[in-house]
């Protein structure tokens, strides 16, 4: 048988263990990935958080010192307006709270712009700011209004320019900041989007590298079972897999190796076996068990060989019973022909005599009747008649004798037509025997007995025609004797002894047509027994035929080898 699909490859690492490595590639640089985004995320927040100081805070900041400042000139001028000692006094009150919650808006600025400068001077200015106001107050409640108002409108009016242009400046360096910030968190954004962008190519370009460097191994691997697969579905189960890899496939092909040399072994063993019994050899065995589906193989195979071997044996008892059958059928049948020839013999003997019997009766009726005719001419000669008469006699003691020989032989009849029943009885229990082979044979058998059956009725009918002849014989002997006894005493009387003499010459001819009836049965017996001397030869041909055919059915069973 063919050995196809060689195909050797050693290799190590499993499938799974390239899934990790690549998987592990893949989460390496998306762990690496992942920390460069958390810093740029991290810096990006913190511009964030600053650009939001810069741009939120320091201007809302911004915007509430120049509202305070505003407010506390409207107060300011109020106060004068007003020239009420308690009007000032409140709004001195309202100062003292408005002055402290701004000092500590200086420090926010300068830290959100990191310009210390910026703060100091801020600081500086609102102090002069604070120490402006309170002055004005301070002419205020002196009650010098007018001097107040000029200070208002010369020293504190410079004071809040000089604060407003601090403040103008905050402005100007809080939009330059919170430009430089969003800049600077744009170009991080980018940054970090190019980064990501270039790493998820790489990422991709690495994976699609292995990957397909996977499959082409893993193709290379499946093209090599698919090889022994076709193999496998064109029916070559001896195609061998030289094939070992350290990966899945490989404890794929280990497999596929093992179920191939497996199915090899199964269908060697089952061909090898199927052989030994296509050569008549029905005795065999496997030299291990099968597994699997195969089992019920194995089992079919075995049972197979049993159940051939098991009908093998009974065909060759019953053969020799056949045989011993045909035999015995034989034996029987040589008898019934040897019986049945002698029967024929003894029918031919029978037949000569009886046709001798009517002879006689024959030229006995003739005589009678001329003596009747010539019965008033032989008056005279009474003497000679009574010889005559004497020898009539002699003759019916003859006839006498004849019918009792007669009688025997019908005996020795009827012995052969019983035996011949018998022999028919034996014929048939040995067709039974035979069963549907020698269901012909009972034919015969009882063609055979119907013919015994008509030789006994034959005979019984000769007997009765031997009886009425044998009364008729003694009757005609008295009838002599008397004739005889009285012939000298009754000369006188010849017309009566005339009548008489008719009346013994009807009785002759009555007698010869009975022995001529029974002549013509005898030949009906001859006949038959003729038929079942024929009947017999071919009984003893087709037995000797069945045993021959036995024996030949015998020998035909006997060139097997079967299980014990």
């Amino acid at each position: 048988m063919s050995k196809k699909g060689k195909t050797k490859v050693a290799k190590k690492g499993t499938i799974k263990a390239a899934l990790r490595n690549l998987t592990g590639v893949t989460t390496q640089m998306f762990i690496v990935i992942t920390v460069v985004m958390a810093i740029f995320l991290g810096i990006i927040f913190v511009n964030v958080y600053n650009f939001y100081n810069v741009q939120f805070v320091t201007e809302t900041y911004q915007m509430e010192i120049r509202k305070d400042v505003q407010t506390i000139n409207k107060r300011l001028l109020l106060a004068v307006a007003s020239n009420d000692k308690g009007v000032t006094e409140e709004q001195r009150s309202d100062l003292q709270e408005r002055f402290p919650k701004i000092e500590g808006y200086f420090g926010t600025i300068s830290k959100n712009l990191n310009n210390e400068e910026l703060g100091k001077t801020l600081g500086e200015n609102w102090d002069a700011f604070e120490a402006a106001s309170y002055e004005m107050l301070d002419l205020v409640e002196k009650g010098d209004s007018k001097a107040a108002l000029e200070y208002y409108n010369s020293t504190l009016n410079e004071v809040s320019e000089t604060l407003a242009d601090s403040l103008d400046e905050t402005g100007s360096l809080a939009e330059a900041a919170a430009a430089n910030k969003y800049r600077t968190i744009l170009v991080f954004i980018g940054a970090a989007l190019g980064i990501l962008i270039v790493t998820t190519v790489v990422i991709i370009s690495l994976n699609l590298k292995k990957s397909r460097a996977l499959v082409k191994n893993i193709e290379e691997d499946l093209e090599i079972l698919a090889k022994a697969s076709e193999e496998l579905a064109n029916g070559n189960v001896h195609a061998q897999i030289d094939y070992e890899a350290d990966n899945e496939i490989g404890k794929v092909a280990k497999q596929l190796k093992k179920a191939l040399e497996s199915m090899s072994y199964y269908i060697d063993e089952i061909s090898k076996n199927m052989s030994t019994m296509a050569g008549g050899n029905f005795n065999i065995h496997f030299d291990r068990d099968f597994d699997g589906d195969f089992i019920d193989i194995q089992n079919a195979i075995e049972s197979f060989s049993k159940d051939i071997s098991e009908s093998m044996t009974e065909i060759m008892e019953v053969s020799g019973m056949v045989s011993e059958g045909a035999n015995q059928i034989a034996g029987a049948g040589q008898n019934l022909a040897d019986t049945v020839t002698t029967q024929a013999n003894i029918v031919d003997d029978l037949s000569v005599t009886v046709d001798n019997i009517t002879d006689e009766i024959s030229n006995n009726s003739s005589d009678a009747t001329t003596i009747s005719k010539e019965v008033e001419v032989v008056a005279d000669n009474i003497v000679k008649g009574n010889q005559r008469m004497q020898d009539v006699v002699h003759a019916m003691d003859a006839i006498s004798e004849s019918s009792k020989q007669i009688s025997n032989i019908i005996v020795t009849i009827n012995e052969i037509a019983d035996q011949t029943n018998l022999l028919s009885l034996n014929a048939s229990i040995e067709a039974a025997r035979a069963g549907e082979a020698g269901r012909g044979f009972a034919v015969v058998a009882s063609e055979v007995s119907q013919l015994a059956n008509q030789t006994v009725e034959a005979a019984q009918n000769t007997a009765e025609l031997i009886n009425a002849s044998l009364r008729s014989v003694e009757e005609g002997m008295t009838i002599a004797n008397d004739t005889a006894s009285q012939l000298d005493a009754m000369v006188g009387q010849v017309q009566g002894i005339a009548e008489k003499v008719k009346t013994i010459a009807d009785a002759s001819n009555v007698q010869a047509s009975s022995v001529r009836q029974m002549s013509s049965n005898i030949g009906e017996i001859a006949s038959v027994g003729q038929n079942n001397a024929a009947t017999s030869q071919e009984s003893l041909a087709l037995s000797y035929e069945m045993n021959e055919h036995a024996n030949s059915l015998k020998e035909l069973v006997q060139k097997f080898e079967l299980r014990q």
